[in-house]
């Protein structure tokens, strides 16, 4: 099965998201977006993926509200 069809392209990801994940972690942008993408699938990759959701739900949570 191919894995570019599940893959999100990086230019969707929220760029302030990452740069929060990017200080929490002390990791490079490369890594995270990799991360994200499936590409990487360590301890740590899998902890930056779930954030990553937890701040996008409570950030559209926050946006619902206005």
């Amino acid at each position: 099965m191919d894995k570019s069809s599940k893959k999100k392209p990086y230019s969707q990801y929220n760029p302030a998201i990452i740069k929060q994940l990017k200080h929490k972690y002390g990791l490079t942008t490369q890594f995270i977006g990799q991360s994200l993408r499936g590409d990487r699938n360590s301890d740590t990759s899998i902890k930056i993926c779930e954030d990553y959701k937890q701040m996008e739900r409570e950030i559209n949570k926050t946006l619902q509200k206005l």
